[in-house]
């Protein structure tokens, strides 16, 4: 059995922290119950979709083994399915805008009462409580108010980078305190709310970095991992890309010396420990492009990884997929998407000796489990007919 067999998810988020947080819940086999809207779905059904695909790309990374059911939360009938469902759940999951739960009659006290044991957690940009508490947010705005996107030069263009990092580790630490509110809950009996803040999650992305800058008071730019005073850290040009380099202590630049051909800079007076090498980092620098520039990334990489250097090729998606790792350590999971159009998605991101991660289903169709599970629930098909004929599901 996996980790979380038996334990009932119901599921009240959109767009990607919140799903996030579900899909992680349903690989280690929870029952994940999706809510949406009739006829239209999660936004990300739709978002970024390539015309010849029925769902968006962002959907499918983050909804696989779900169950779809629509519900208008806007009626009546709808908001009393939910708590019927919610009642017989080990889990519910919202994102909505903070109070809005509490005004469908689908907030925490509410759920509570009908659930003693109930875990209930809330994602939003800045938490359910206080000034900012209304204020929307996404992935960008609030990378740019927690200060990731400053590289610490005024001149330079802030870039909200190719992934999604606020988002997805908002949804892990809403994953995180689900997991350890279920022990909570074993040991004592109690359930428990939660209140996951996307401004908080990216402060502990940034921790390390804050916490130097509180202590030490160095200018800005030292919280960001791009370096701009250090010789042997950072991009260099190769024959096949970038490189990466991270040599960031004497023994790592004594093996990069002696693997780019270059023995007589370890003991170059100029460049013969971290602190004359940070002094002259312009001189060593053009020293070391001009060295490297004749190699190869891969083969570099290879080398200097083998010699305790951190060094690595700067990759493509394509060329990132194509490490023969993802494939050893099952991180591609092979699904189908709506249509049965094939797809591989992302997995947990840790391997167990036994019953680890793994996908319960393929991403559903928008609606596909709808009657399913209100049956489950003791609807009966009189009951589920007439939510039809009244677009409740």
């Amino acid at each position: 059995m996996r980790a979380l067999d038996g334990v009932k998810v119901l599921d009240l988020t959109h767009a990607l922290a919140g799903p996030f947080c579900t899909y992680q819940l349903q690989l280690l086999g929870a029952e994940v119950i999706k809510v949406e809207r009739p006829g239209k779905g999660d936004d990300f059904r739709d978002f970024g979709r390539p015309e010849d695909w029925p769902v968006g790309p962002s959907f499918v990374a983050v909804n696989g083994g779900k169950r779809s059911i629509t519900i208008d939360l806007k009626s009546k009938d709808g908001i009393a399915i939910v708590r019927r469902l919610a009642k017989g759940a080990d889990v519910v999951i919202e994102n909505l805008r903070p109070g809005a739960a509490e005004a469908l009659g689908l907030g925490f006290a509410t759920l509570k009462a009908d659930n003693p044991k109930l875990i209930y957690c809330s994602i939003s940009g800045f938490g359910q409580t206080g000034d900012m508490a209304p204020w929307p947010a996404y992935d960008h705005t609030i990378k740019a108010m927690a200060g990731m996107m400053w590289t610490g030069e005024e001149d330079d263009i802030p870039d909200q980078g190719r992934g999604f990092s606020v988002d997805c580790f908002s949804g892990y630490l809403a994953y995180a305190s689900i997991l350890s509110a279920l022990v909570r809950r074993e040991r004592s009996g109690e359930g428990q709310r939660l209140d996951v803040s996307m401004l908080d999650s990216s402060l502990v992305l940034m921790g390390v970095g804050l916490v130097r800058k509180m202590i030490t008071g160095d200018t800005d730019s030292a919280i960001q991992p791009i370096v701009h005073d250090r010789p042997t850290v950072g991009p260099f040009r190769t024959t096949d890309g970038w490189l990466w380099l991270s040599a960031n202590f004497q023994n790592h630049y004594e093996s990069l010396c002696r693997i780019i051909g270059a023995p007589e800079l370890i003991t170059d007076p100029r460049f013969s420990d971290v602190r004359s090498r940070n002094a002259r980092a312009s001189e060593l620098r053009a020293v070391l492009a001009d060295r490297l520039a004749g190699h190869s990334a891969a083969d570099l990489e290879r080398r200097l990884m083998e010699a305790g250097c951190p060094a690595a090729k700067v990759r493509t998606t394509d060329e990132t997929l194509a490490i023969p790792a993802m494939a050893e350590r099952d991180m591609l999971l092979p699904t189908t998407a709506e249509g049965g159009r094939p797809v591989r998605l992302i997995n947990a991101g840790f391997q167990a000796d036994r019953d680890g991660p793994a996908l319960s289903g393929p991403v559903p169709a928008l609606g596909a489990d709808t009657e399913a599970v209100l049956a489950g629930a003791g609807y009966s098909e009189t009951e589920i007919a007439d939510f039809k004929r009244n677009s409740v599901i």
